[in-house]
């Protein structure tokens, strides 16, 4: 085990993943509440900071949906002491990184700079996360770049169907709304909204700090406690009530129309495993790269390389906090849409009444143990990976992937398949081209 719960205690390092086996990942909680998750990587002279919040697309209120979205632009207008663009203009004359993104469970924000140029760049980037105003007139000034994005984002066939397909999965509950918000800003949305949204959940006891590469645990603390050490405001935060993620107990079924393309769509989606049992949701990662990872995977061969009958199909699991999402997405001719459900459902019926090879096991695990070796190269890439799963969940829940993979035998994946994947009961959203 290579992750420390106290840095100051000796471990013994243990599995490769990268390079970054031989420096422990160490994981303090400060006076505040706020979290700090460290790795000491003196590969090169670089360091990641990727700083996690709970507030994604679950703690907004429901008549202000996009809130989450809307709050991560508002983040970088600027507070009292740094002038907007100030910190882009300061990475970007080393060739760092700035950016962000919001989630259905959280919002993150990173920076990736040169360690000598660390402290110059944290300070102004932890102040506009802890201290920003969203002023009225730069909140004004970003709704027509909001609603541009959100336009493209409707505009795009592919970001269609699976939304629709998330909504039939996850009626009634935040997951099944965009986090882009719908096709329109919400008349209720103002800076006063987005600003008690920034204040009630832009709290230290509500977020993780990560900071990985050439900086040592102790200049880790120190910079955090020198920039971080905002006293916790006593708000009420209680989330708004989420109802209970149900499986479907039937097929539910969505189809749509558009002009403009040329091939038609089609994604089917499944209710998976919550954070709690991450383990369960390896399996499907498995089972995704089964179906669906590479030339030889199951569905693949047969409905590209045999009957000729899609362009390209993919799926995925992606794990979430109440319940994740496995999905099957395919690019065919609008004729072929009726034939390759029937053919998906086949397969998911076999995996259910029989075991896969060990052969076609240790292919698929070799697969997504390489994928997950190659996703964590980079410091960025292992800040965000810890800053998941330090929102989500468990930091271990990480760390173990690799081993729980290698762990995971036919029988496992036959029981996954028969508990989540029925190929009676799924959500199925289709698009083909129309002449209008």
């Amino acid at each position: 085990m290579w992750f420390h719960h106290n840095p100051f205690e000796s471990q013994d390092s243990a599995q490769a993943i990268g390079a970054a086996q031989a420096y422990p990942v160490n994981q303090t909680r400060l006076e505040n509440g706020l979290t700090v998750v460290h790795q000491y990587i003196p590969l090169v002279p670089v360091v990641a900071v990727d700083i996690w919040v709970k507030a994604g697309v679950t703690s907004e209120p429901e008549s202000v949906p996009g809130l989450a979205h809307v709050l991560e632009h508002m983040i970088f207008k600027g507070t009292e002491t740094v002038a907007p663009q100030y910190l882009d203009r300061l990475l970007e004359r080393q060739g760092g990184i700035v950016n962000a993104a919001t989630g259905y469970d959280y919002a993150h924000f990173y920076i990736v700079t040169l360690a000598d140029q660390l402290e110059a760049c944290f300070a102004p980037f932890v102040n506009l996360l802890i201290h920003a105003t969203i002023p009225e007139a730069e909140f004004r000034q970003e709704q027509d770049i909001i609603c541009a994005e959100i336009d493209q984002a409707y505009d795009n066939p592919d970001w269609v169907v699976y939304q629709s397909a998330r909504q039939l999965l996850f009626s009634h509950h935040p997951y099944g709304r965009p986090v882009l918000g719908f096709d329109e800003l919400p008349p209720l949305l103002s800076a006063a909204h987005t600003r008690d949204f920034h204040h009630r959940l832009y709290q230290p006891d509500n977020m993780t700090i990560v900071l990985v590469g050439d900086l040592t645990h102790e200049q880790a603390i120190d910079l955090v406690q020198k920039h971080c050490d905002w006293p916790q405001a006593l708000l009420g935060r209680k989330p708004p009530p989420l109802s209970p993620l149900i499986p479907l107990s039937q097929r539910s079924c969505h189809a749509m129309e558009t002009p403009g393309i040329d091939q038609a769509r089609l994604t089917m989606a499944w209710l998976g495993p919550d954070v709690s049992a991450s383990a369960q949701g390896y399996g499907l990662d498995l089972l995704s790269v089964l179906l669906t990872g590479g030339r030889t995977s199951q569905l693949v061969a047969d409905l590209l390389e045999q009957r000729g009958w899609a362009y390209d199909i993919h799926s995925e699991f992606f794990l979430q906090r109440e319940g994740g999402c496995f999905t099957i997405s395919v690019w065919l001719d609008p004729q072929y849409l009726e034939g390759v459900e029937t053919v998906i459902r086949e397969y998911l019926y076999q995996l259910g009444e029989s075991c896969i090879s060990e052969t076609e096991l240790h292919r698929c695990q070799q697969l997504v143990v390489n994928d997950f070796t190659f996703g964590t190269e980079m410091v960025n890439q292992l800040a965000g990976l810890y800053g998941y799963y330090s929102i989500l969940g468990e930091l271990e829940q990480a760390l173990a992937y690799p081993q729980l993979i290698q762990a995971l035998e036919p029988q496992h994946l036959q029981n996954l398949v028969q508990q989540y994947l029925s190929p009676n009961n799924y959500a199925i959203t289709t698009l083909q081209p129309c002449s209008l």
